[in-house]
C-alpha cells in the first residue's frame, strides 16, 4: 500500500521535474549542431507579464464552481506581494506559472481580474530562441476562446500560431475550423475549449505538428515558424453557466475569471545549427538551475547571438543554417597573401557556379581584384613571380602616345583572353607591344589623335590583297590594276563595276561599233550609245529598229532604166548581128517541105518560126515577174528580174551611199541557158569626191569587164569602188554572150540586182592591228560572215555574226535604222533584226511589206489577194496591182477573165441566153434568166408570176393575164395569191391567201373576219389570243370577229382572261381552277363549288391570320382554323411551352414536360403545383379516389368516404382494416375521437408556445405563479434561519442556488438542444420522404421514357413512307372520333361534364350535412424523450443506407443543405440553384445506376441509328460500285488500247527521226560533200518542224485517261441521278395525291404541307444537281471530243513528218552519190596539183620560159579587155581556196549539227518538266475524281 503511494507520487513528480529541466544537448554530427532544449520560463520570470492579475491594488474576492461538498467557495486574492508559502499564499501573480508547486508541495497559479475576458500573458524575450510546444495547465475552467501569437522582431509584428474556441465558426468566423493540412497553417480548434473539465483542463500546442510530415525541417519556412523573440497568449471568452448573462451583480461575476496552474513554454537558444550549446546574453548576470540561455556558442567559423554571421576573413561562401548532412562552414577567403579582410558578394557566387563569393577588401602590393589576384593599373605581373610574392608586380612600359589612359597595359597573360603580362593596352588603331605602331589600314601615329592613327579609308574593292592596305606615313592606297584614285575608289578610263574582283574593275567592253567610244560610267557601266542602240554595251537595237545587212545596198533590175544595144550610153562596142538569119532559113526550109508534103516537119518549123518572131519583137529589156510558191525557196530579191536581151543593157542610179569608204560590186543574175555571159561595167560619179576617203581616188570613172559563168548565180568586180555620200554615181552595165562575135536577138539573161557590199576591214575595229581588231577579222571569216549575204536563200546568221554586222552597220548608219514597217502591210511595227525585213501579212512582199506580190492585188489592211486569172480566159498569170484586173482574151471578161460576154453563158464554151423573148440577160454559169419581164417567171421566163394566168413560151401565141380573185393584182382587191386555168370545166380557180376562202377568196376563212367582198375589205384573224379552234366555222364570229367559242378555261370578247373560278395567264393557255379552301376563304368569294381568287396569281382572299395560297393555314402563332373570324392567337404561356406556336385546329400549345392546358398555363393533365414554379404527377389510387385528376394547388386527391391520405391509398379516420378493404369502425370510436382531437390541439399548442420561446429568447409570461411560489419559499426559509450565521448559511445558500442555477441553465440548454434537434430531424425525415417519392416516380417516367422511345425506334426502323401515311389516315380518323366523343362528353343531358357537375353539387350538399363527422386524425405520442431520441438516431441511420442504396452518399446535409462532405447529395441535400441533389455520375446509388443506365440506352440507340444509315449508304454505294465498274473497265481498256497504240506508232517514229539524224551526221562528216548539198540538206533539216514530242504524246494519253475516268463517273451520276428525279418526280405525284386527300382531311393540312415542301426543295434540289451533271457530262464529251482531234492532228502530223523525213533520205542518199563523184574529183584534183609542183620542181628551165609565155599571153588578154588566170599554180591556189571554203562550210555543218543536239538536250529537259506537270495534272485529275465521288454519294443520298 505504501509502495503504491510513493509510486504515484512519482509519477506525478516526474511530468513536472521533465518540463523544469533542460534536455541534455545533442552537440554536433556531421552536419547542425543541437544546444539543449528547456523550459524557456525559468530564469525569466521579471520577463513574463499579464494584463490582468487580481488582488494586485487590494484584496479581491472570488469563488469557486463545481465544489458543492466543500464548505468554502468563496476566498480572497492579495497580489500586492510576491507569492510566499509561509506568509503571502494568496498571492497570485503571473510568475507563480513557472513552477506549478511551491517549496511545500503547496499549488500556485496566476489569476485574473473577476469577469475580465479579455486579457493576455506575454514573454519577452532577450534574444532568439528556437520555440517547440506550449503546456497550460488551468485551475478553472479553460477559456472559451484564446489566441497564441509570436513575434520574431520583439515585438514590432505579431503573428498567430493558433485559435482556440468553444464554437470557432461563431467566434472566429473567417478562421477555418477544419484539421490541419500544412504545418504553418493557421486554424482554429476546438478540442481544447469545451466547459469540461471544470479544473485541471490542459491545453497543448506543438509548433510542429507530428501529424504533419515535414520535408525539410531546416527550410527557412520551417525555421522561420520556430523563431521567436517574444510569445503572447490572449485570452479572450470566459466560460459561464449563463447566469451572467440575466445578473451582472459582482457576486455572480465573482466566480468567472481565468487562473492558470502552470505555463511551459519549451525551446532552445536559436543558434542555426551553428551551436551546440549557449551561453548568458551579455547584461544578464543571473544564473538559475535550468536556464536556458540565448547566446550561442557559435561554431563552424560563425559568430554573432544566433550564429547568423560568419567570422571575419570567412566569406568565401554565404552564410546558412546547418543542416543534418551539411554543416555549411564558412569558408575563408583568399587573398594570395596581400590582404587579411574580406566581405562575401552574392553576385560573384552565383558568376563562379555558387565556388566563391569572396572579395578582399584593401589588396596591397600593387594588387587588386577578387582575390587580390591582378596587377594594378600601370602595373603587371612578372612572369618569373608568383602572385603570392609581394614583388609580383612591376610597373608597364608602354608608348605614351599609342596607348591609352596614360601607358596601362595587360596585368597578367591570359591566351584565352588574349592577354599578354606587360602588353600595352594601345589605342584603337595602333598595335606593337609598346603601341607604337599603326594597325594595317591605317597611318599617321598622333599623340592629339584619340584613335591613335587615321583610317587609310581605302576603299577594299579596289585595293590588294598583299601588303598594307596603304602607306603608314603618307596614307596613300595600293590600287589593283585598273583601279586608281588616293583611295582606290575609281576605276580606270574604259573600266567599270568596282568589286572584289581580282583586277578591281570590269573592262567597259563597250560595242566598237554600237557606242560613240569604249567609256562607261563607272556605276553600272552604260556605255554611250548611238541613236536607237540600247543595252549596256550598245549592242542591241531599240524596238522598231534595226541593223543594216552588209548587202543593205542592193539595188533591183526591175527599177533600173533598160537600154538597147545601140544605146551609146552602154561601155563597151555593139556587136553586130548574127548574118545567118534563123528566120530566112526556117522560111526556106518550110517551102521545101511542103514541095515534098513534109507536113509534120512543116508544123514543127511553123511553130519553132512563130517562137523565133515573138522573140525577135522581144523589147530588150523587160520586167519578169516571178510568183512566190508556199515551200519554194525564193532565189531571188524584189518582184523579179530584168529580161535583157544579148547586147543591151541597165543604168543603175546611185545616191544613198551612207559612209565614204570602199564597196564591193556585185550583181545577181539567174541565166537562161548554158552559156556563159559577160557583163561590162561602168561607173561614173556625176560630182567630183570631196570625202578624205574618196577625194584622192583617180579616175572617178571606172570599167569593169567580168564573166557571168551559167554555174553561178552573182559575180564580183575584181577591184571594189569608193563611194562617198552626198554624191550620185551612175552604174552602166551591158550584158551579152561570152566569147562570141555576133549578138542574136534571141538570147536573153535574166538580171536579179546590183549590190555594193562595204569593205569592213576599212572600218574602225577592223582595220587596226590590234589583237581585238585582228580577232574580229578572223571571226568575220572563220563564220563566213561575208558569204552568208552573197547567195540566196540567205542562211541563218551565227550569232557572232548578227553582233558584228549590227557594229558595221551602226558606223556606216551612224546607229539604228527605222524599220519604217508599212502599217498596213505588215502584222507588227517591229522588223528582223538583220535586214530590217518586216514581218509582212499574206501576199506582201518588200523590206517595208509595202506592195504585193506578183500575182496578187489589192494592197490594204489584210495583205494582198491572189489574182487567179483563168487559164483559159486569161493572156497571163499577173494582174493589175491595183484593180486586180486580168488581161483578157477574146470574147472573155470578168476580173479574172473567167466570164462570158453579156447575153452569153456557160463560160469557156459560151451560148446565148434562152429567155423565150421575155429577158437579155441570163446566169453566166447555169444560164437562168435574169429579170423576166411580161409577167414571167421561171429558169427560162416560161411561166407566169404569181397572179397572173397564161402560157408565155415562145411561139404558144398566148401571154399572161391577171387572175380575178375577185379583182385583179392591181385593183387592190385582190385576196389570191395565184389562179390557174382549169382547161377541163374552162374555170379560173384562185389560190387564195391565208384567211380567205371561196373559189374567188371573197368570203373570210374559218377563225377570221372582215368583209371581203367589198373593195378594200380585208380578212384579220379573230383576236382570241389563241384560245380558240381554227378550224371550227363557229369559234369566232365572220364579221365583228368576237371570239365565241373559248377554249383552255379562257373568257372574254378575245378569250384574254381566265373565266370566273380560275386563275393564270390566258395568253399563254394557262388557266387553272381557283383550289381556295372554304374553311379560310372569306365568306361571299366560295358559291356551289366555285371559289373566286385572284385572276393572275390564284391567290384567294383569306379570313384575318389566315395565310397560304389557298387559305389553308393559320398565320403563325394562330389558331381555330374554320371559324367565322379567321383564326386566333395562341397565345401559348412562356417558358412553360417549347414554342409560340400552337395546332391551328385545337389551339393547343406544344407545352414543356410537366404542363397543360390549351396554353400550357397549367399542370399537364393528372398533375398539380404552380405551373410557374414546378408540377408533380397526382397519382391518386384509382381504389381510392374519386377521380384521376387531383385538386391542381394543393395535390390532394379527392377520396371515397372509406379512404384517406393524399394519394386516398389508406384507410380514413373512422374505418379500419387494410386498404381497400376498409370498414367502419365500432360507433364508440366518436367518443374517443373527439378526446384526442382536444388532446391533439393543447400539443399543438405547446408546441407553437415552446417554439415562439426559442425564437424570442425569454420564458414568456415574466410573473409566472411557480416562480413567484419559489421566491416566497426562499423568503421563509431566510426567515427562519436570520437568527443563526447569517453571512455563512446566506453565502452556502447562495452558492447552492448558483449552482442550482448554473445545472438549470445547463440542462435546459441541453434541452434545447435536443428539441432543435428533434425538429430538425422531423423537417430531414418529411423532406426524405418527398425526396425519395420524388426520385421514384422519376425513375418511373425514366423507364416509361426510355421503353416508349424504344418502341417509337423499332416502329420507326419498320415502318415506311406508305405505312406513316397510312397511320396519319388512322390518327385523323381517331381525332375525328375524339373530337366526336369531347363533344358529346362536354355537352348533353348524359355528358360526363353535366354528370359530373351533378355529382359535385351533391358530394358538397353531403360534406356540408356531415361535416362534423370528418375531422382530421390526430396521433397522440406520449412516449418519452429517450424513447424519442433512440428512434430518432434509428432513423437517421436507416436514411444513410437508404441514400447510399438510393443516392450513393450519407446526405448529411449542413445548415445551407449544401452536403460538402458528400459529393452523390442525399436527402435533404440541394446544389448551387437550389435543386435536389442526389446521385450522378461516379455514384454508386440506384440515381446514379439508372443514369448510367440511360445513358448506355441513348448511346445504343445512337449508336444502331447510325450503323443502320451507315449499312443503307453502302448497300447503296456497292450497287452502284457494281454498276460503274464494267463501264469503266470496258471505256478505260479501249482507250487504254488506242493510246497504246498511239504511244508505240509514236516512239517508233521518234526511233526513225534519230536515225535519220545519226544519218544526216554521217553525212556532213564524210569527206568530199561539195558546200550545196550540205547547205540543202541543212536548211532542209531546219525546215522539218516536229508536231509534238514524247511528251506531249504521255501528257495526252493521260489526259485522255483523267477524261475517260471523268467521263465514266459523270455519266454514273448522270444515270444516277436520272433514276433519283424519276423517284422525286414519282414523289412529287404521291404529294400532289397527298394534297387533293388533305383537301378534306383537315387536321393532317400542316404534315402534308410539309411533305409537300420537302418534295419540292428535293425536286429542285436533283434538278439543280442533273443540270450540274449533264453540263460536267458535256464539259467531258467536249474534252474527249478534243483530246480525239488531238490524236487525229498528231496521227496526220506524224505521218507528213515522216513522208518529209523520207523524202530527205531519199535526197540524202542522192547527195550522198554526188560526194563520192566530189570526193574523186577532189583526189584528180590533188593528183594533178601534185604533178603541177614536182614538174614546177623538176624544170626550172620550163619554168622561165613559162613565165615569158604568161606575160606574153596576159598582154593579149589585156589588149582584148579580159582577164587571163590560167596558169597551173593559180588554178591549184584556186583549188585550195575552195577547199578551204568546202571545209569551213563542213564545219558550219557540225556546228550546225552540234546546235540541234543541245536543241535535243533542252528538249529532253523540257520533257522532264512536262513530266512533272504531268504528276501535279495527275493529282488535280485524282482531286477531280475525288469531288466527283463526293457528288456520286451527295446523288445517292437523294432518295
Amino acid at each position: 500500500m505504501i509502495m503504491a503511494r510513493y509510486f504515484s507520487v512519482l509519477l506525478m513528480v516526474l511530468p513536472v521535474v521533465a518540463q523544469e529541466l533542460p534536455s541534455a544537448p545533442h552537440g554536433c554530427m556531421d552536419g547542425s549542431c543541437y544546444p539543449a532544449t528547456g523550459n524557456l520560463l525559468i530564469g525569466r520570470a521579471i520577463n513574463l507579464t499579464a494584463t490582468s492579475t487580481c488582488g494586485l491594488d487590494g484584496p479581491e474576492p472570488y469563488c469557486i464552481v463545481s465544489h458543492l461538498q466543500d464548505s468554502n467557495k468563496c476566498f480572497k486574492c492579495d497580489s500586492q506581494k510576491p507569492y510566499n508559502a509561509y506568509h503571502h499564499a494568496i498571492s497570485h501573480r503571473v510568475e507563480n506559472v513557472i513552477y506549478q508547486t511551491d517549496g511545500r508541495g503547496g499549488l500556485t497559479w496566476w489569476q485574473s481580474v473577476n469577469g475580465e475576458e479579455n486579457v493576455s500573458i506575454r514573454l519577452n524575450l532577450e534574444a532568439e530562441f528556437h520555440f517547440t510546444h506550449l503546456i497550460m495547465k488551468f485551475k478553472t475552467f479553460r477559456p472559451a476562446a484564446m489566441i497564441i501569437e509570436r513575434s520574431s522582431d520583439f515585438g514590432h509584428t505579431w503573428k498567430p500560431y493558433r485559435y482556440f474556441a468553444y464554437n470557432c465558426t461563431k467566434t472566429f468566423p473567417r478562421i477555418p475550423a477544419h484539421l490541419l493540412r500544412f504545418i504553418d497553417e493557421v486554424i482554429c480548434e476546438e478540442r481544447y475549449s469545451d466547459i469540461e473539465p471544470s479544473t485541471k483542463g490542459e491545453v497543448i500546442y506543438k509548433v510542429l505538428d507530428p501529424a504533419i510530415h515535414v520535408k525539410d525541417p531546416y527550410s527557412l519556412d520551417i525555421q522561420d515558424l520556430l523563431r521567436i523573440t517574444n510569445l503572447r497568449i490572449n485570452f479572450t471568452k470566459l466560460h459561464t453557466l449563463g447566469d451572467n448573462l440575466l445578473d451582472r451583480r459582482p457576486e455572480v461575476l465573482q466566480k468567472y475569471y481565468y487562473a492558470l496552474y502552470e505555463l511551459v513554454v519549451r525551446g532552445s537558444c536559436f543558434c542555426y545549427g551553428h551551436a551546440s550549446e549557449c551561453a548568458p546574453v551579455p547584461g544578464v548576470t543571473f544564473r538559475y538551475p535550468g536556464m536556458i540561455h540565448g547566446r550561442c556558442v557559435c561554431k563552424h567559423n560563425t559568430v554573432g547571438l544566433n550564429c547568423e554571421h560568419c567570422r571575419d576573413f570567412y566569406h568565401d561562401a554565404p552564410w546558412r543554417p546547418a543542416e543534418i548532412d551539411n554543416a555549411h562552414t564558412c569558408r575563408e577567403c583568399n587573398c594570395n597573401g596581400h590582404s587579411n579582410q574580406c566581405h562575401f558578394d552574392m553576385a560573384v557566387y552565383l558568376a563562379t557556379g555558387n565556388v566563391s563569393g569572396g572579395v578582399c577588401d584593401n589588396c596591397l602590393h600593387n594588387t587588386m581584384g577578387r582575390n587580390c589576384e591582378t596587377c594594378k593599373h600601370f602595373y603587371y605581373q612578372d612572369p618569373t613571380k608568383d602572385i603570392r610574392d609581394p614583388a609580383a608586380c612591376i610597373p608597364c612600359d608602354c608608348d605614351p602616345v599609342g596607348s591609352v589612359e596614360g601607358g596601362v597595359c595587360d596585368s597578367h597573360t591570359d591566351l584565352d583572353l588574349g592577354m599578354i603580362g606587360g602588353q600595352c593596352r594601345c589605342k584603337q588603331n595602333v598595335k606593337g607591344q609598346r603601341c607604337d605602331y599603326c594597325k594595317e589600314g591605317h597611318y599617321g601615329l598622333s599623340l592629339d589623335n584619340p584613335l591613335g592613327c587615321q583610317p587609310c579609308n581605302c576603299d577594299p574593292r579596289g585595293i590588294t590583297m598583299i601588303g598594307a592596305p596603304c602607306d603608314q606615313i603618307s596614307g596613300d592606297c595600293s590600287c589593283k590594276r585598273y583601279v586608281t584614285g588616293r583611295y582606290c575608289n575609281q576605276c580606270l578610263p574604259e573600266h567599270w563595276g568596282l568589286s572584289n574582283d581580282l583586277a578591281g574593275c570590269r573592262p567597259c567592253d563597250c560595242d566598237f561599233g554600237g557606242a560613240t567610244n569604249n567609256r562607261c560610267r563607272m556605276d553600272n557601266g552604260q556605255c554611250d550609245c548611238r541613236p536607237h542602240l540600247i543595252g549596256r554595251q550598245c549592242s542591241e537595237v531599240e524596238p522598231a529598229f534595226f541593223c543594216a545587212s552588209l548587202d543593205y545596198n542592193k539595188y533591183e533590175a526591175e527599177e533600173a532604166i533598160g537600154r538597147s544595144p545601140d544605146d551609146p550610153t552602154l561601155p563597151g562596142n555593139l556587136r553586130p548581128q548574127a548574118e545567118t538569119d534563123c528566120v530566112q532559113h526556117l522560111n526556106n526550109q518550110l517551102r521545101r517541105n511542103r514541095r515534098h508534103h513534109r507536113r509534120h516537119i512543116a508544123q514543127q518549123q511553123r511553130a519553132a518560126l512563130r517562137r523565133i518572131r515573138q522573140l525577135q519583137q522581144t523589147p530588150s529589156v523587160s520586167t519578169v515577174h516571178r510568183e512566190r510558191q508556199p515551200g519554194q525557196m525564193v532565189t531571188w530579191t524584189g518582184p523579179g528580174f530584168a529580161r535583157v536581151k544579148d547586147g543591151a543593157g541597165l543604168e543603175f542610179t546611185i545616191s544613198n551611199i551612207p559612209y565614204a569608204m570602199e564597196y564591193d560590186i556585185m550583181i545577181r543574175y539567174e541565166p537562161e541557158s548554158t552559156e556563159d555571159w559577160e557583163a561590162l561595167v561602168s561607173i561614173t560619179s556625176v560630182d567630183l569626191p570631196t570625202s578624205l576617203r574618196c577625194g584622192n581616188m583617180l579616175p572617178t570613172e571606172q570599167m569593169y569587164t567580168v564573166t557571168m559563168s551559167h554555174h553561178r548565180r552573182f559575180v564580183e568586180m575584181p577591184r571594189p569602188f569608193c563611194f562617198e555620200p552626198n554624191n550620185q554615181y551612175v552604174v552602166s552595165i551591158r550584158f551579152q554572150r561570152h566569147a562570141v562575135s555576133h549578138r542574136h536577138l534571141t538570147a536573153f539573161t535574166l538580171i536579179d540586182s546590183l549590190v555594193l557590199i562595204p569593205r569592213y576591214d576599212e572600218l574602225p575595229g577592223f582595220k587596226g592591228d590590234d589583237t581585238a581588231d585582228e580577232r574580229r577579222r578572223q571571226e568575220m571569216e572563220l563564220y563566213m560572215c561575208l558569204d552568208s549575204f552573197m547567195t540566196l536563200p540567205m542562211p541563218a546568221l551565227a550569232e557572232l555574226c548578227t553582233t558584228l554586222i549590227c557594229s558595221i552597220s551602226a558606223i556606216m548608219h551612224n546607229g539604228a535604222l527605222a524599220c519604217q514597217c508599212n502599217p498596213q502591210g505588215s502584222l507588227s511595227a517591229e522588223c528582223d533584226k538583220v535586214g530590217g525585213q518586216c514581218h509582212c501579212k499574206p501576199n506582201v512582199i518588200g523590206r517595208k511589206c509595202d506592195q504585193c506580190a506578183p500575182g496578187t492585188y489589192g494592197f490594204g489592211s489584210n495583205g494582198c489577194s491572189v489574182c487567179d486569172c483563168h487559164s483559159q480566159g486569161s493572156v497571163g498569170h499577173q494582174c493589175d496591182p491595183v484593180t486586180g484586173q486580168c488581161p483578157c482574151q477574146h470574147g472573155a471578161t470578168g476580173r479574172q477573165c473567167s466570164e462570158c460576154q453579156p447575153g452569153q453563158w456557160g463560160f469557156p464554151n459560151c451560148r446565148q441566153c434562152q429567155c423565150n423573148g421575155h429577158a437579155e440577160s441570163c446566169d453566166p454559169e447555169t444560164g437562168a434568166c435574169y429579170e423576166c419581164t411580161d409577167y414571167t417567171a421561171g429558169q427560162l421566163c416560161e411561166r407566169c408570176v404569181n397572179g397572173f394566168y397564161g402560157n408565155p413560151i415562145l411561139g404558144s401565141g398566148e401571154h399572161c393575164r391577171p387572175c380575178p380573185c375577185p379583182g385583179h393584182p392591181d385593183s387592190g382587191h385582190s385576196n389570191g395569191a395565184s389562179c390557174h386555168m382549169e382547161y377541163a370545166s374552162n374555170q379560173i380557180l384562185c389560190q387564195c391567201g391565208e384567211g380567205y376562202a371561196g373559189p374567188r377568196c371573197d368570203r373570210c376563212a374559218p377563225g377570221y373576219y372582215g368583209v371581203p367582198e367589198q373593195p378594200g375589205g380585208t380578212c384579220q384573224p379573230c383576236q382570241c389570243n389563241r384560245n380558240i379552234d381554227p378550224q371550227d366555222p363557229e369559234s369566232c364570229d365572220p364579221r365583228t370577229g368576237q371570239c365565241l367559242r373559248c377554249l383552255y378555261n379562257t373568257d372574254g370578247h378575245s378569250c384574254s382572261e381566265c373565266k370566273p373560278g380560275y386563275y393564270g395567264n390566258a395568253l399563254t393557255q394557262d388557266c387553272r381552277r381557283c383550289t381556295c379552301v372554304t374553311a379560310g376563304t372569306v365568306d361571299g368569294y366560295c358559291t356551289d363549288e366555285v371559289c373566286h381568287c385572284d385572276k393572275r396569281t390564284g391567290q384567294c382572299p383569306c379570313k384575318p391570320n389566315v395565310i397560304g395560297h389557298n387559305c389553308d393555314n393559320c398565320a403563325p402563332n394562330h389558331w381555330n382554323f374554320g371559324s367565322d373570324f379567321g383564326c386566333e392567337p395562341c397565345e401559348c404561356a412562356q417558358p412553360n411551352s417549347l414554342g409560340t406556336h400552337c395546332n391551328m385546329f385545337s389551339g393547343q400549345c406544344h407545352c414543356q414536360p410537366g404542363f397543360g392546358g390549351r396554353q400550357c398555363s397549367e399542370c399537364e393533365a393528372f398533375h398539380w403545383g404552380d405551373p410557374r414554379v414546378h408540377c408533380e404527377e397526382c397519382d391518386c389510387n384509382p381504389l381510392g379516389s374519386e377521380m384521376a385528376q387531383c385538386d391542381r394547388v394543393t395535390g390532394a386527391c379527392l377520396c371515397k368516404k372509406e379512404a384517406s391520405g393524399r394519394r386516398c391509398e389508406e384507410c380514413s379516420r373512422g374505418f379500419t382494416g387494410n386498404f381497400p378493404k376498409c370498414v367502419p369502425c365500432h360507433p364508440c370510436f366518436q367518443l374517443w375521437d373527439d378526446a384526442v382531437c382536444q388532446i391533439s390541439r393543447d400539443l399543438t399548442h405547446i408546441k407553437d408556445v415552446i417554439a415562439m420561446f426559442l425564437e424570442e429568447g425569454v420564458v414568456p409570461g415574466v410573473n409566472d405563479s411557480r416562480i413567484r411560489e419559489l421566491e416566497k419559499k426562499l423568503a421563509q426559509i431566510q426567515d427562519l434561519i436570520r437568527d443563526g450565521d447569517r453571512e455563512g448559511i446566506y453565502n452556502l445558500i447562495s452558492q447552492a442556488i448558483d449552482d442550482l442555477r448554473a445545472e438549470i441553465a445547463l440542462t435546459d440548454g441541453r434541452l434545447m438542444g435536443v428539441s432543435r434537434e428533434l425538429n430538425a430531424t422531423a423537417d430531414l425525415d418529411n423532406a426524405l420522404k418527398r425526396n425519395l417519392t420524388a426520385m421514384e416516380k422519376e425513375l418511373k417516367d425514366l423507364n416509361n421514357t426510355l421503353h416508349r422511345l424504344r418502341r417509337e425506334l423499332e416502329t420507326y426502323h419498320d415502318a415506311g413512307l406508305k405505312e406513316q401515311f397510312e397511320k396519319v389516315r388512322m390518327y385523323y380518323q381517331m381525332s375525328l372520333n375524339s373530337e366526336k366523343r369531347c363533344n358529346a362528353s362536354v355537352y348533353g343531358p348524359q355528358s360526363p361534364v353535366e354528370q359530373s357537375e351533378d355529382t359535385r353539387n351533391r358530394t358538397e350538399a353531403l360534406l356540408k350535412e356531415r361535416k362534423d363527422s370528418f375531422m382530421r386524425t390526430v396521433t397522440a405520442n406520449k412516449k418519452s424523450l429517450s424513447e424519442l431520441e433512440e428512434k430518432t438516431h434509428e432513423l437517421d441511420r436507416k436514411l444513410e443506407r437508404l441514400n447510399n442504396k438510393v443516392c450513393g452518399g450519407h446526405g448529411n446535409a449542413s445548415a445551407d443543405s449544401s452536403c460538402p462532405d458528400s459529393p452523390c447529395g442525399g436527402a435533404g441535400c440541394r446544389d448551387s440553384d437550389g435543386l435536389l441533389k442526389c446521385g450522378g455520375k461516379g455514384c454508386k446509388g440506384t440515381v446514379g445506376a439508372s443514369l448510367k443506365a440511360l445513358d448506355n440506352a441513348k448511346d445504343v440507340h445512337k449508336n444502331l441509328t447510325t450503323t443502320s444509315e451507315e449499312l443503307q449508304t453502302i448497300a447503296r454505294k456497292l450497287r452502284d460500285i457494281a454498276a460503274l465498274t464494267q463501264t469503266v473497265k470496258t471505256q478505260a481498256k479501249d482507250t487504254l488500247d488506242k493510246a497504246q497504240g498511239k504511244k508505240e506508232l509514236f516512239e517508233n517514229s521518234n526511233k526513225m527521226l534519230k536515225d535519220f539524224i545519226q544519218k544526216i551526221k554521217d553525212f556532213l562528216n564524210e569527206e568530199g560533200a561539195d558546200p550545196e548539198s550540205i547547205e540543202k540538206v541543212a536548211q532542209q533539216v531546219l525546215a522539218i518542224s516536229l508536231p509534238v514530242n514524247r511528251t506531249v504524246i504521255l501528257n495526252l494519253i493521260e489526259q485522255i485517261k483523267a477524261n475517260i475516268a471523268n467521263l465514266t463517273d459523270v455519266e454514273g451520276v448522270f444515270n444516277h441521278t436520272s433514276e433519283q428525279l424519276a423517284k422525286v418526280k414519282e414523289l412529287l405525284k404521291r404529294a400532289h395525291d397527298a394534297k387533293a386527300q388533305a383537301e378534306v382531311v383537315g387536321s393532317n393540312i400542316n404534315k402534308t404541307k410539309e411533305a409537300l415542301e420537302t418534295s419540292q426543295s428535293a425536286i429542285k434540289k436533283a434538278e439543280k444537281e442533273m443540270t450540274t451533271a449533264l453540263e460536267n457530262l458535256k464539259n467531258a464529251q467536249n474534252i474527249t471530243t478534243t483530246l480525239d482531234n488531238k490524236l487525229l492532228n498528231l496521227g496526220s502530223n506524224l505521218m507528213s513528218v515522216m513522208m518529209r523525213l523520207a523524202n530527205l533520205s531519199h535526197e540524202v542518199d542522192l547527195l550522198k552519190n554526188k560526194t563520192e563523184l566530189n570526193r574523186e574529183m577532189a583526189k584528180d584534183a590533188k593528183a594533178l596539183s601534185d604533178n603541177a609542183t614536182q614538174e614546177a620542181t623538176g624544170l626550172q628551165e620550163e619554168l622561165v620560159n613559162a613565165e615569158n609565155r604568161y606575160k606574153e599571153l596576159k598582154e593579149k588578154v589585156d589588149s582584148v579587155g579580159g582577164t587571163g588566170e590560167g596558169n597551173i599554180s593559180q588554178r591549184a591556189r584556186e583549188m585550195k581556196k575552195e577547199a578551204e571554203e568546202l571545209l569551213k562550210k563542213a564545219t558550219t555543218g557540225i556546228d550546225s549539227l552540234k546546235r540541234l543536239e543541245r536543241k535535243f538536250n533542252k528538249n529532253e529537259q523540257k520533257m522532264q518538266q512536262q513530266r512533272d506537270e504531268l504528276a501535279d495534272l495527275e493529282k488535280k485529275v485524282t482531286e477531280v475524281k475525288e469531288y466527283i465521288r463526293m457528288k456520286v454519294m451527295s446523288y445517292n443520298n437523294c432518295q
